[in-house]
């Protein structure tokens, strides 16, 4: 039997999901509503909702409409002021892991805490959560120790899409450096993440094939797509269902699925569909018992 095997985790996670909902409520009932970059990194999310009025733009400059929707990535604190200040009424769609991380900050700043942050710095979520505090520093690649000196207090947390493993080895390499007399270090990774990242090793060792569906802006989807690479070399990112189409199925038993949080069920639907029309039969991943 040819079976696509498919794990409890896929879809969109809650944060996203809000935020797609929020957003969509909003666009039928007000016709257009403006956000600073995409709400959610999934292209084909993201092109829905601009056919429903969403207009995505790269400043506050760039707002002409009366209402504004944060991205489910949240916004910094002086962006966030800046579109007040222009008499535009705001929608919070923040992720609320995001959020409880934002008012982390704030309050370890206000405790005279030098803040790091792991993660990568050209991302949303990393561009908004440094502006939570005075004293912030993020570490993502090479030369990081040369940006600081001795300090007295550092809080460490991490970019909530990292895994797990990755932010443990950073955070290993910030203890070495002795950098500071006290350090707290925080798990603010997202649970989900973490669960996913468990589900695309077990399937990614027992299927011929796997298929990482979201988008290619996605960064948690971008780190299931490396972890699912290491466990089998057969493995595609598709981001749209034309992705598929060029993949060599003939000899392939088996195919794992798995999705990014950002990726709408609605699309993962339709793959399902595609693959079932070809001869595969859709089974539950549990456990490892499939």
């Amino acid at each position: 039997m040819k079976k696509i095997l498919v794990p409890k985790n896929i879809g969109f996670c809650f944060g996203v999901r809000r935020t797609v909902e929020m957003a969509e409520r909003l666009l039928k009932k007000y016709g257009e509503v403006y956000s600073i970059g995409d709400i959610v990194h999934n292209p084909l999310v993201v092109e829905k909702l601009k056919s429903q009025g969403l207009k995505v733009v790269n400043s506050t400059d760039a707002i002409r409409g009366k209402r504004f929707i944060i991205r489910s990535h949240g916004i910094g604190p002086d962006v966030l002021g800046c579109i007040q200040k222009k008499g535009v009424y705001v929608f919070d769609a923040t992720c609320p892991l995001v959020k409880r991380i934002q008012s982390l900050i704030r309050k370890l700043d206000n405790q005279k805490f030098f803040i790091i942050i792991i993660g990568d710095e050209k991302h949303p979520e990393v561009i908004g959560l440094k502006g939570y505090g005075r004293h912030t520093l993020v570490f993502g690649g090479s030369g990081f120790s040369k940006k600081i000196k001795k300090l007295e207090r550092v809080a460490v947390i991490g970019q909530t899409t990292l895994s797990f493993e990755e932010y443990i080895k950073k955070v290993r390499y910030l203890i070495g450096l002795s950098i500071a007399r006290e350090m707290v270090v925080y798990n603010t990774i997202c649970k989900v993440t973490g669960e996913r990242q468990k589900e695309a090793v077990d399937i990614s060792k027992n299927v011929d094939t796997v298929f990482v569906l979201g988008g290619r802006n996605s960064s948690n989807t971008a780190k299931l797509y490396r972890t699912v690479k290491r466990y089998n070399r057969n493995a595609f990112y598709i981001e749209r269902l034309e992705d598929i189409k060029d993949v060599p199925l003939s000899k392939v038993k088996s195919i794992g699925l798995i999705s990014g949080t950002s990726t709408s069920e609605e699309f993962i639907a339709e793959i399902k569909r595609y693959i079932k029309k070809i001869g595969y039969m859709e089974v539950q991943y549990n456990d490892r018992k499939a």
